[in-house]
């Protein structure tokens, strides 16, 4: 859990960045980053939840990370949408600011590749013999160190 938080704010301080180019109409990159900060709470939800599941389910690394790159996607339009379903804004996916969620998407995942190590970290029953005997290190010393 902690680990999908971590992915998050890294997440909004990537978006923030991203989208700095909005910096041009002020008030469209404060209300961008309000939305973010006030919605993307939704996101983390679901991807918290997602994630959750990949340990659940105890999902080697590459089948985790694919999961949550689709997860990262499926997240960000679910908090979109929470736009418009709670009245914020109307049509969402018919307006001239549809590139902000792809900036959220790119933001997420980013820090998805940033905690790469975290996420390979939290899988159940993973630590450093397991990983060299199922094959996951490039690098193995020697076969008396197993």
């Amino acid at each position: 859990m902690k680990t999908s938080f971590v992915i998050y704010i890294w997440a909004v301080g990537l978006y923030a960045v991203l989208t700095i180019p909005a910096i041009f109409i002020p008030l469209l990159y404060l209300i961008s980053i309000f939305y973010v900060l006030l919605y993307g709470w939704f996101a983390w939800g679901l991807f918290s939840m997602i994630y959750l599941l990949t340990d659940v389910l105890r999902m080697n690394y590459p089948s985790k990370i694919v999961v949550l790159v689709t997860g990262v996607v499926i997240s960000v339009a679910f908090a979109y949408q929470m736009l418009e379903i709670l009245d914020v804004e109307n049509d969402v996916w018919h307006s001239e600011f549809i590139w902000f969620p792809l900036a959220a998407v790119i933001a997420g995942w980013t820090s998805l590749c940033l905690a790469r190590k975290q996420v390979m970290g939290d899988r159940p029953g993973y630590t450093e013999q397991s990983a060299a005997y199922t094959g996951e290190t490039t690098q193995l010393k020697n076969s008396s160190e197993i």
